[in-house]
């Protein structure tokens, strides 16, 4: 054998054993040898990275990390699920608005603006709050059960009533951010005038799932109820 042959180079005097030997098979490979060889030098090549542990006895896997909670306001599936909601409320007057928290804004936008069209509607005019809660949760039953995803329902503004307070609408609001509602209604907002204005409200409910259950049975707390 030359001695040119059995001279290493100074870059391969840098390199690993293993990473040697792997330059080595490659070059047996280059001048005909079997695919084994060849397969070899990959194999030694891919390992000439790997250093020997430097600790003794039983290893023990690191404890991982916590996971980086998600920034305020956003809600996971599960959350939702387990009924852990937050909702942004808002009420005036004329005007009512609630929103699961991190809901989309550009989907509170298209709903404040009558941009999803109600594809069922339920009157609650001249029902006193028992009778409103029960047609209201028979509705919105029926609703989510259909995968129907925006629904209007009409209050009435409470011009007639006594005090000639809309005591529904601010009912409304509440009932919607308890169950059973909470865990299928994502957004609601009074409606646009073409569709009964301060005395209609616009409800965006979640998409139907069967996993998850929605305890129809329960009662908001809400002394007229009971």
């Amino acid at each position: 054998m030359k001695e040119s042959a059995l001279s290493l180079s100074r870059d391969e005097k840098k390199l690993s054993p293993l990473q040697r030997d792997a330059v080595a098979l490659s070059s047996q490979h280059a001048r005909g040898e079997s695919a084994d060889d060849a397969e070899a030098a990959a194999f030694l090549q891919a390992m000439g990275e790997v250093r020997p542990l430097q600790a003794r006895g039983r290893q023990v896997s690191p404890e991982p990390r916590p996971g980086t909670p998600p920034p305020q306001g956003e809600l996971s599936l599960q959350d939702f699920m387990d009924g852990k909601l937050e909702f942004a409320l808002s009420f005036t007057d004329e005007y009512l608005e609630g929103h699961v928290v991190g809901l989309d804004q550009m989907i509170m936008n298209k709903l404040r603006a009558g941009g999803l069209s109600p594809e069922a509607h339920l009157d609650l005019h001249g029902l006193n709050a028992a009778q409103a809660f029960e047609a209201l949760r028979g509705f919105m039953r029926a609703c989510w059960y259909k995968g129907l995803r925006t629904v209007l329902v009409v209050p009435g503004r409470g011009r007639n009533s006594p005090d000639g307070m809309g005591v529904l609408r601010e009912k409304l609001q509440s009932w919607l951010t308890q169950d059973p509602f909470k865990r299928v209604v994502l957004a609601f907002c009074t409606a646009q005038p073409h569709d009964g204005g301060a005395g209609s409200v616009y409800m965006l409910l979640r998409k139907y799932r069967k996993k998850g259950r929605i305890y129809w049975e329960r009662t908001p707390a809400d002394a007229d109820l009971y």
